[in-house]
């Protein structure tokens, strides 16, 4: 088979895990008990969407006594302001004394800040109301709910779990060796094994400087558009990777190699006779694999019997077997 020179790119294939786009743990704000839970595992949500309702009767009455009580302190403020401004007109002719103007002043200001003050507990309280019930902070998927009606809820404790599953991620572990070759921004193509005879667009969103101490290999994020929801979180995804630019290389069918003293060789025919050349192998490309050594484009390597050959041994050569251009 006659060895080739042509331009490729080389392309490795990994394998990696698809996990959520984002994962948020949804908390009660306020502790209280679960009086309706409007969503279940599975659901799609929207952003904003209701997901659970608290009890909050005893803050509405709260509330009815609240607004009472700032009710009766604005009426008292008015009351008091009203007298204060004729104890000034008094006071500016002289037809009160100084400590009546200044009492009835203290006053006025006493019940403005008792009006502000009982303001601030009112919208405290309301706060708390609006905080009872629970909404989704994105749009995704409810993949776990912490919670059931008739529960109880303390502060900060988990109400359900929504993930966002498009785009969707595919984390693979990259060698270091070609870590330093890929970009962010570079395409990809992925191919899942619960999901036959489809092929996945992939962009790579993110390389983590941080290298996995015992494989040596670096995190990639490869971004995937899965807006039917098609592939699933801990599905497994075979991720093949453009590694560099191309670039010429000398190919030959991976039968061609065999196992020398020196490592990989092959046998070149030269006027019939077959003569050891070693090489370093490189990525295959198909049938075909680079390699490196001294190999030049048009020479006839063998690739049927050459197990069996010696250096310098006599060969016939049979015509019509190629491998695979890349």
């Amino acid at each position: 088979s006659p060895v080739l020179e042509k331009m490729v790119v080389t392309r490795v294939m990994l394998v990696g895990t698809a996990e959520p786009w984002s994962e948020t743990v949804v908390a009660s704000e306020e502790a209280g008990l679960v009086r309706k839970m409007l969503v279940d595992e599975g659901d799609k949500v929207r952003k904003n969407q209701t997901l659970c309702i608290q009890d909050a009767s005893q803050l509405r009455l709260k509330i009815e006594a609240a607004r009472a009580v700032v009710a009766e302190a604005a009426a008292n403020q008015t009351r008091a302001e009203r007298e204060w401004g004729r104890l000034k007109r008094l006071y500016s002719i002289k037809s009160v004394s100084k400590k009546a103007y200044e009492d009835a002043q203290f006053a006025a200001e006493a019940a403005v800040k008792r009006v502000a003050r009982l303001q601030v507990d009112l919208y405290t309280l309301l706060d708390q109301v609006k905080k009872k019930v629970i909404y989704a902070p994105v749009s995704g998927t409810v993949v776990e709910r912490h919670t059931l009606v008739g529960q109880w809820l303390g502060k900060g404790d988990p109400v359900v779990t929504v993930t966002v599953m498009n785009p969707i991620r595919v984390m693979v572990p990259v060698p270091e060796r070609y870590v330093s070759r890929i970009n962010k921004g570079d395409s990809s193509q992925v191919i899942f094994d619960a999901l036959p005879g489809r092929t996945f667009k992939g962009v790579i969103d993110a390389i983590i400087p941080r290298a996995d101490r015992a494989g040596r290999t670096f995190p990639v994020r490869i971004e995937i558009s899965n807006s039917k929801g098609t592939i699933k979180a801990g599905m497994l995804g075979r991720v093949t990777l453009l590694i560099g630019n191309p670039h010429k290389a000398i190919l030959i069918p991976k039968d061609a190699l065999v196992l020398s003293g020196a490592g990989k060789s092959v046998y070149v025919i030269n006027d019939q006779t077959a003569h050891l050349v070693q090489v370093k192998p490189g990525p295959a490309h198909g049938s075909l694999i680079e390699v490196e050594g001294k190999l030049k484009a048009g020479q006839k390597v063998v690739i049927r019997g050459n197990e069996r050959l010696r250096p310098g041994q006599r060969v016939k050569v049979v015509s019509g077997i190629r491998g695979d251009a890349p």
